[in-house]
């Protein structure tokens, strides 16, 4: 990845990214490797949902999440799951953390996104969070690839060289998805998108049929 820090950060930074990437998430494991890792004591807890939560502000919450757009058009059995997890260390803050939106896909993560809390999301962290989905491959920014952010469906920021993730950065948001979703969304929006222009032809057509019978006697 080509973000490389201040040299006087480089041994900080280091030493904890060794901490914290066994704890973080990973776009293409199993549900149970996830919370394996996540639902650890003084680490992460499931977030259900608010009983009795007030639609309009559940509606409002979920027009500011970044995959929001996307997520009409996500495969019907794709599955959201919300956790928390702390961001001090040997304790469960419930103040100071990250709300994780995972969604997924045949039991396996296809979706990561990573919202911070209390604090903004830094670019360490965002680095920290992109390695420990890189595998074997490396990110780049898209200005390097305007192919990819031209291609994507969801929006990006950096790809893997690979080119089987992307990732977005948005406001206090990162999120990390597999370029299989992003392709299955991009086709369904194509779809959708040319079932409108048909079905505003067809409107049109129908207008001009009956337009001189509506306007009869004028």
């Amino acid at each position: 990845m080509r973000l490389t820090p201040p040299a006087s950060l480089f041994c900080c930074l280091s030493l904890f990214l060794t901490i914290y990437v066994s704890a973080s998430a990973r776009v293409g494991e199993t549900q149970d490797e996830f919370e394996k890792r996540i639902l650890q004591p003084d680490l992460g807890k499931f977030m259900p949902k608010e009983k009795f939560a007030d639609p309009n502000r559940e509606l409002e919450v979920a027009r500011q999440q970044p995959f929001n757009t996307a997520r009409a058009f996500f495969p019907e059995n794709i599955r959201e799951r919300r956790y928390w997890k702390s961001a001090v260390p040997n304790m469960l803050s419930n103040e100071n953390g990250w709300k994780i939106h995972v969604f997924f896909l045949d039991n396996k993560s296809v979706m990561e996104a990573y919202q911070r809390i209390s604090e903004p999301l830094n670019e360490f962290e965002i680095r920290i969070i992109l390695e420990a989905n890189q595998g074997t491959s490396e990110w780049h920014r898209v200005e390097d690839d305007l192919s990819a952010s031209q291609t994507s469906a969801i929006g990006c920021d950096y790809q893997l060289v690979d080119q089987s993730l992307r990732a977005k950065v948005s406001g206090n948001w990162l999120i990390v998805y597999s370029v299989t979703l992003d392709n299955y969304v991009k086709d369904q929006k194509r779809i959708a998108d040319n079932e409108r222009a048909n079905e505003a032809e067809e409107r049109l057509r129908r207008q001009q049929r009956t337009a001189p019978s509506t306007t009869s006697g004028f």
